[in-house]
C-alpha cells in the first residue's frame, strides 16, 4: 500500500495517461465510469461515509487501486491478507473478495481527504468509506482501477 500527498505523485510509477486524467479531473465529474486506457479506468462515486462496523473488509485480484476523494473526507482501514477468513468468495466479474475483521491483529487506519492518494494492491486488504470523525459526512470519490 503507498499513501501521500498529490504533490509526490511523480515519485511512483504511474502511466502518464492515468497521472494526467487524476491530477486535472473535474470537481464537477458526473458518477459513472470513464475509460482512461486500456488497461486502466476509473469510477467516480458518491456516497454518504458509514460507522466502521457496517463496512467490510476487501480485497481485489485483477486491479490496482488508486483512491482519492474529490470532495470530502474518509477513513480507510488496512491489513494484510495473512490469516483473514473469507466471508464472501471471490467475484470474478466485480474483481472482489471479502475478509471478516480480524480480532487477532490490529487495523492499520489512513485518513484520506483531497490531498492525499492511496495505492492498493492485491495484498491490500481494505475497508474503506469509515466516516472521518465518526461524523457520517458525503463524499465524492474517485477509483481508479489499473489492470495488473
Amino acid at each position: 500500500m503507498i499513501f501521500d500527498d498529490f504533490k509526490n505523485i511523480d515519485l511512483y510509477d504511474i502511466d502518464d495517461k492515468v497521472k494526467d486524467f487524476i491530477l486535472n479531473i473535474d470537481p464537477e465529474i458526473k458518477t459513472g465510469r470513464y475509460e482512461i486506457t486500456e488497461y486502466a479506468y476509473i469510477n467516480i462515486d458518491e456516497y454518504k461515509t458509514r460507522k466502521k462496523e457496517t463496512v467490510k473488509l476487501e480485497g481485489h485480484k485483477k486491479y490496482i487501486d488508486i483512491q482519492f476523494l474529490i470532495k470530502g473526507k474518509e477513513r480507510i482501514y488496512i491489513t494484510d491478507k495473512s490469516g483473514l477468513e473469507i466471508t464472501e468468495k471471490y467475484d470474478d466479474k466485480k474483481d472482489i473478495e471479502f475478509y471478516k475483521t480480524p480480532d487477532f491483529k490490529p487495523l492499520n487506519k489512513i485518513y484520506l481527504d483531497r490531498n492525499k492518494f492511496a495505492i492498493f494492491y492485491p495484498d491490500d486488504i481494505h475497508s474503506p468509506c469509515i466516516n472521518f470523525n465518526n461524523e457520517e459526512e458525503t463524499v465524492k470519490k474517485a477509483v481508479v482501477k489499473i489492470l495488473i
